[in-house]
């Protein structure tokens, strides 16, 4: 198989997997905001569980990824790989934000969500091109993160009059509701802990990134092999 035919197989492959993600993923987002309309919230839906955490970006970045220009492509994926894997990893250690005892099917659907999403950040790390698995891919995925977290802080601002909305844990109403940053905020105030909680995730993803790029090399893997170059 020539280059330019590698090209076009694994453009397909990455949509494929992007789009499917997006699909399978947005219905499991709409079976748990009907579970929680009906059966938890029947009287007055909580903007706290509007979907657009840092975890529910499979949900945008796979439907929408058809769309995108290449470059966009390239950092979509990569983000996924590595604020994906830093999100679900983490909501795994701490089970606090999906472990509903008095709800187990939501309880489930976490565990559900959470694994999957590290199961993607895997497979697209094994579909990397080299450029992806570089420092400048890595720098490639903060534009996105910054726009992202921009639409996040609008929802919570947008929002706040309907109750309490935390998408990406930035609101700037109230203190860190995330262990330890609370406390960061409680000394160095609310709008310099929100600064200091994107800089801690961005140093978590820049840490993964790092370590995808180690075990490639380590293993004499490099991703893309069979694929193509960004430049």
């Amino acid at each position: 198989m020539g280059r330019k035919e590698q090209e076009i197989d694994q453009t397909k492959g990455n949509v494929r997997l992007m789009v499917t993600a997006g699909i399978l993923f947005g219905c499991l987002e709409l079976l748990k905001q009907w579970y929680l309309v009906t059966a938890v919230f029947p009287d007055r839906y909580p903007v706290w569980y509007v979907p657009f955490q840092l975890c529910s970006m499979p949900i945008y970045l796979g439907l929408l990824y058809p769309f995108f220009p290449e470059r966009l492509k390239r950092a979509a994926e990569t983000f996924l790989v590595d604020f994906g894997l830093l999100g679900g990893a983490a909501a795994l250690i701490v089970r606090d934000g999906f472990t509903f005892p008095e709800h187990p099917a939501l309880t489930l659907h976490g565990w559900v969500w959470h694994l999957l999403m590290c199961a993607l950040a895997i497979i697209l790390w094994l579909r990397q091109t080299p450029g992806q698995s570089s420092p400048r891919g890595f720098a490639g995925t903060l534009p996105l993160l910054a726009v992202l977290a921009l639409i996040a802080e609008g929802i919570n601002v947008i929002l706040h009059p309907f109750g309490d909305c935390d998408m990406f844990y930035i609101s700037p109403y109230h203190l860190s509701s995330q262990p330890f940053f609370h406390d960061v905020d409680a000394v160095i105030g609310r709008p310099l802990g929100i600064l200091f909680y994107l800089f801690a995730v961005i140093l978590g993803a820049a840490i993964l990134h790092g370590a995808g790029m180690m075990i490639h090399y380590l293993c004499g893997n490099r991703p893309g092999q069979q694929a193509w170059p960004d430049e």
